[in-house]
């Protein structure tokens, strides 16, 4: 059986709370920054920042066109340390496994963003998996996920300067 343990990293103009209000955004659906690559929707009440919150996502790295490349799956946030830590259990669809994102300060501008990625394919992505580039496009997503929050952390400061 074919197991991914892929580790994103970058270092972007953003603050860990940038970060997280980015993907507390785009979660909540109050913005569509990760927008053709990532569709991130909460389920129900529970917001992205409690334990138990569940998240559903649609994913296409675009590279075999809409139909072929996207692929679901849901998880259920697991840990969340505020600034600093978010682990998630995939538990239903495309993929199973976890994921985790860490987020390091590295000045009063920059953040250490890793996002590390533990699954294994389920139902016809397991054949589908043999045949397509998993880890690259994994790596194309969460690479123009790590731009996106940066210019959508550089938009919300231009919205509300510094008084």
């Amino acid at each position: 059986m074919t197991t991914y343990d892929l580790l994103d990293e970058a270092t972007i103009v953003a603050t860990p709370a940038e970060v997280v209000r980015a993907l507390l955004d785009e979660a909540a659906g109050r913005s569509q920054w990760w927008l053709p690559f990532v569709q991130m929707r909460q389920r129900g009440d529970k917001p992205p920042s409690e334990i138990g919150a569940i998240l559903d996502f649609t994913v296409n790295d675009g590279s075999l066109g809409q139909r072929f490349a996207t692929v679901r799956f849901s998880g259920r946030v697991t840990v969340f340390e505020p600034e600093r830590r978010l682990v998630m259990d995939y538990f239903e669809g495309d993929f199973r496994g976890t994921a985790e994102w860490t987020l390091q300060p590295v000045d009063a501008t920059h953040t250490r963003i890793a996002a590390r990625w533990m699954t294994d394919p389920q139902g016809a992505m397991r054949l589908w998996s043999r045949f397509a580039d998993v880890p690259g496009s994994q790596s194309k997503v969460m690479q123009e996920g790590f731009r996106a929050i940066e210019r959508f952390a550089a938009e919300k400061r231009a919205e509300s300067p510094a008084q």
